[in-house]
């Protein structure tokens, strides 16, 4: 074998290794934005049980058997109640005693490790978004879920309101 045949071998040996290093980019590359997505469509569907879960608990502890029509009856805090545990879902009897609330998630992927946190506060009945401190007749959850495997966090909200009828 001349030199100009080892030349022709050695660059042939080049491209062949450098098209095996892109090829193995782009599979890994691939293979992290489908994991990526699978964490993102999980976390999702993870706040959106949170928040259906929230949604199926009365509006307010004051509305939890009886209904209400005048907003100053509506309780004073968007906090857990006597005799609710912040920590224990099951024992939530209305959708503001979710605020505050931290789940992690262990289940939905072994291995993996999902934390939620929810907020809730009271929005303003002319816009959804404008949150505000004083009562009124619809409240916002927000449940953010993040992990050390994914990216960015997923967070999604929702209007909650109440109704009555004369």
């Amino acid at each position: 074998m001349n030199t100009g045949q080892m030349l022709l071998a050695l660059g042939a040996l080049m491209l062949l290794s450098s098209m095996v290093l892109r090829f193995n980019r782009t599979v890994l590359t691939s293979d992290e934005v489908m994991y990526n997505s699978k964490f993102n469509v999980l976390a999702a569907s993870l706040c959106t049980s949170l928040i259906d879960e929230a949604k199926s608990k009365a509006f307010d502890e004051k509305t939890d058997g009886a209904a209400i029509s005048d907003i100053t009856k509506l309780s004073p805090d968007l906090k857990t109640d006597g005799g609710e545990n912040p920590k224990d879902n099951s024992t939530f009897n209305d959708f503001d005693d979710y605020n505050g609330y931290i789940r992690t998630d262990l289940t939905s992927i072994p291995g993996e490790v999902f934390y939620l946190t929810c907020k809730v506060n009271y929005v303003e009945t002319t816009t959804a978004i404008k949150t505000t401190t004083s009562k009124q007749w619809n409240k916002l959850i927000t449940v953010t879920v993040m992990s050390p495997s994914m990216k960015d966090s997923v967070q999604i909200s929702s209007v909650y309101s109440y109704w009555y009828f004369r």
